[in-house]
């Protein structure tokens, strides 16, 4: 919904629009596509420790990726029609050293949207400024001085002058004379958050483009959360419309996949040995999507026991097998 003064208020699921997706098997080869929404992951370290972050489950070793990296990523990406280009995935990307470089490469090489979801731990003058001045469309703030205790209650004095950082950010953004990046304020729904989340909303609403209130995920279920009680198991979003290049040239097809075995099971391939083009329309990914459109959620392990899939499907009309 949209505020009276101009912020918009969302649920805060990822949504998919009027995209409308089959119950069963019919027009498969609809969804066998190159991905249009993108997660490239610059880092996977971070500078904090949030309880509702899957990081400390990861098995993964903690890199950053090499620009000659990311600006093969970004090639491959261009004669493709990408909706949304996200350059975080698990660790905070402020602490890449590229990262201005890295979404001015990314703008300059075509892509619609670019965006980023951050701590803004980080963010100073220089860095708000660089981020403006890239071309960046928007920026997702997870967390502020609020709420933060109740994500990070170790780390408490690094948001001591968050809110004036994300406010200075705005600021210069005006100075400027841009319109973006546009911010999204967010916060999390759980239980150590309820009861903050009207304050939170008061406090960004008319000041932030966008105040989120998201879910709490479960990342394929690595995170305890309330019990979910959807009428029934249905497709998940992530599968048919997500890419995913971790920092190291990894890719997988699901952003909330962490590889918490060290087996790397969720792995399609890596960019060492072939081309997105050649992974995101290959026969492993070929075999997730017929496997979701088919039903058999237990062939891709860490489907088997996600509930998260039911917070992806917000604004999506499912149709039934008589309007196929």
């Amino acid at each position: 919904m949209i505020s009276p003064t101009g912020a918009t208020i969302t649920a805060g699921t990822a949504g998919c629009g009027s995209l409308r997706i089959p119950r069963n098997n019919y027009k498969m080869s609809q969804f066998l596509h190159f991905p249009t929404v993108i997660y490239i992951e610059p880092t996977n370290d971070c500078n904090l420790s949030c309880i509702m972050c899957p990081r400390k489950k990861s098995s993964k070793a903690v890199g950053y990726m090499p620009f000659k990296l990311f600006r093969r990523v970004i090639d491959q990406l261009a004669g493709h029609d990408i909706a949304q280009l996200s350059l975080h995935l698990t660790g905070e990307p402020l602490l890449h050293p590229q990262i201005i470089d890295m979404v001015h490469y990314a703008k300059r090489s075509g892509m619609r949207h670019v965006r980023f979801a951050t701590n803004a731990t980080l963010l100073d003058d220089d860095l708000a400024r660089g981020l403006i001045e890239s071309g960046l469309d928007s920026l997702t703030v997870s967390m502020d001085t609020t709420t933060a205790a109740k994500y990070c209650p170790q780390r408490e004095k690094l948001f001591e002058e968050l809110d004036s950082k994300i406010l200075r950010l705005i600021e210069l953004r005006h100075q400027l004379g841009m319109e973006t990046p546009k911010v999204d304020m967010q916060i999390i729904r759980m239980n150590s958050t309820e009861r903050m989340i009207a304050d939170f909303v008061s406090r960004w609403q008319g000041v932030a483009d966008r105040v989120t209130v998201k879910p709490l995920l479960s990342w394929a279920g690595l995170i305890n959360v309330p019990q979910k009680s959807p009428t029934r198991r249905l497709i998940c979003m992530n599968h048919l419309t997500q890419g995913v290049v971790q920092w190291n040239g990894d890719v997988s097809s699901y952003c909330l996949y962490i590889d918490h075995q060290g087996d790397s099971a969720g792995i399609i391939d890596n960019l060492a040995h072939s081309s997105l083009e050649e992974i995101f329309l290959g026969a492993k990914r070929r075999a997730i999507i017929v496997a979701q459109l088919k039903g058999n959620y237990d062939v891709v392990p860490h489907c088997k026991r996600c509930p998260d899939w039911n917070d992806y499907l917000n604004g999506v009309k499912l149709k039934e097998k008589s309007e196929l």
